[in-house]
């Protein structure tokens, strides 16, 4: 099936546009800045803990390379901790800390505010169909983040 109204650059420049907002939506560390790829690893091993390397990097689409780099950084951080696979070892498994349990709830950000003001004035029933697409967009297609999704957005307009 081919729809005449989006194609394959169209979903690329909406992708980096998503990219963009949901970065402005992360509220600040308050620490040396890191890159937001980092944040995105960060949130993926929150999202899954144990998970190898490998499996990160599947996930997030970044190389392994970044992939490691990132993982090394939080965990000198302290947001992270590192264990071998005591099945295969070597497999590194990853996941948060329990000193850091915090930090997941720190990057849950409400997603009204940046999406209103990317909008524009006046665009109350806009905000709730673009809120509404979302959820159908994680849901369809990154069903681990459809809760995130729900979680952070209260439908309220007026932020």
């Amino acid at each position: 099936m081919h729809h005449e109204g989006v194609n394959g650059i169209d979903l690329f420049r909406l992708g980096r546009r998503l990219i963009k907002l949901g970065i402005e939506s992360l509220p600040p560390s308050g620490r040396e800045a890191l890159p937001s790829s980092y944040g995105l690893v960060l949130t993926d091993v929150f999202e899954n803990p144990d998970s190898a390397i490998s499996e990160i990097t599947a996930r997030t689409g970044f190389p392994q390379s970044h992939v490691s780099a990132a993982v090394a950084k939080l965990r000198d951080r302290g947001a992270l901790v590192t264990t071998v696979d005591a099945n295969d070892r070597r497999r590194t498994l990853v996941r948060r800390s329990p000193e850091h349990a915090a930090a997941a709830e720190r990057l849950v950000a409400p997603i009204e505010p940046v999406l209103a003001r990317a909008l524009g004035d006046g665009a109350e029933r806009e905000l709730l169909d673009v809120i509404a697409a979302l959820e159908l967009l994680a849901r369809h297609l990154t069903p681990s983040t459809a809760a995130y999704v729900r979680s952070t957005s209260s439908h309220t307009v007026g932020c």
